[in-house]
């Protein structure tokens, strides 16, 4: 274990008897097209992460280090903590669904995950997270998982998913099934990424490279939106994207925190459109995130449509939706709370 961390979070490891070291991804190989392998780890974003397993509790601690160079002086975004949560709840789903269940005949997905925030800390570069696999069922497993800033014991967020394994070889007639219909429907989802709107514009090239910035260690274009238009007046934005390389996490498909991102990062700019507020006052309260189909890797000509939902003198709801040939794939719902001072809404 790390030396130096903050009492409470020393406690909380001390109350485990039963803890024993697991590789980080050891269950499921390691692969530069993985997110966090060729993305984060492989870049030198983070350390290899140090990961211990309880069996009788079915819980799996550990820390995330980030290196200084790679984020210079900023945050470490929320989205990236985020993608981070996912595949480490994705990592023990698996771990726990596997002791009850023929495991490597099956993939899981994340199918919602649900993170509330609690506190900020914009200078932490070490994180402990306790995730807990809280019911175990033939195919369906639910996680909760508190993060903290491991160095000062301040509880950051507490986040909750669900996964569901569906056996390998159903995947497979899924893709061949989504491999038809793409070469039939080249259409980027259920709507237009030109609102026929009279208060919408084209979304302007710095809008549509903010877009494509994903995270801040990311090199530009990663993911590339390509166009896209917003009406103020009516709560609208739509934009279309190509997904591209080293993004995966179930194999195929993309990661299911980039997903969350991007759905979010075009949720913060309708948001900070809408209300006149700037990007770096974003405070997303909560965030939920649900999962109908997985992301084939390299998808093209996708799209996002994001909407206010409600607006009031505390918060600001969007909902935001991925598309791809007229089919839905992952929906963000954020609850936006809007600073003390701001009471135009």
């Amino acid at each position: 274990m790390p030396t130096g961390l903050h009492a409470a979070i020393q406690n909380r490891i001390d109350a485990f008897q039963d803890l024993t070291p697991v590789e980080f991804h050891g269950l499921w190989g390691h692969s530069n097209a993985q997110f966090l392998e060729g993305r984060m780890v492989g870049a030198g974003v983070i350390d290899v992460p140090s990961y211990w397993y309880s069996p009788s509790s079915r819980s799996c601690l550990g820390f995330w280090k980030f290196t200084g160079q790679s984020l210079d002086n900023d945050a470490v975004q929320e989205t990236t903590l985020f993608t981070l949560i996912d595949d480490v709840m994705g990592e023990l789903a698996y771990r726990a669904f596997i002791g009850t269940t023929k495991g490597k005949e099956h993939i899981g997905f994340t199918v919602n995950l649900n993170i509330k925030k609690a506190d900020m800390a914009p200078n932490a570069r070490r994180f402990f997270f306790e995730a807990t696999a809280e019911s175990v069922t033939e195919r369906k497993v639910a996680i909760k998982c508190p993060l903290y800033d491991a160095m000062t014991g301040k509880l950051l967020l507490v986040a909750r998913a669900v996964f569901v394994f569906t056996p390998i070889a159903n995947i497979a007639k899924q893709t061949n099934v989504e491999d038809a219909n793409s070469d039939r429907d080249h259409s980027p989802g259920s709507s237009d990424v030109v609102l026929s709107l009279p208060s919408a514009r084209s979304l302007a090239a710095d809008e549509l490279y903010q877009l494509g910035q994903v995270m801040n260690f990311l090199p530009h274009g990663t993911i590339n939106h390509t166009r896209g238009s917003i009406s103020v007046d009516d709560k609208r934005l739509v934009v279309s994207l190509d997904f591209g390389k080293n993004i995966s996490g179930p194999p195929i498909y993309v990661h299911g925190g980039i997903l969350g991102t991007v759905l979010f990062n075009a949720s913060a700019l309708l948001f900070t459109k809408h209300t006149g507020i700037s990007a770096t006052l974003i405070d997303a309260a909560e965030r939920d995130i649900n999962y109908h189909r997985g992301v084939p890797l390299e998808c093209q000509n996708a799209a996002i449509e994001a909407t206010v939902e409600s607006s009031g003198n505390d918060k600001v709801v969007v909902f935001a939706t991925l598309m791809r040939n007229k089919h839905v794939y992952t929906t963000l719902k954020t609850i936006f709370t809007l600073p003390q001072s701001s009471s135009k809404l």
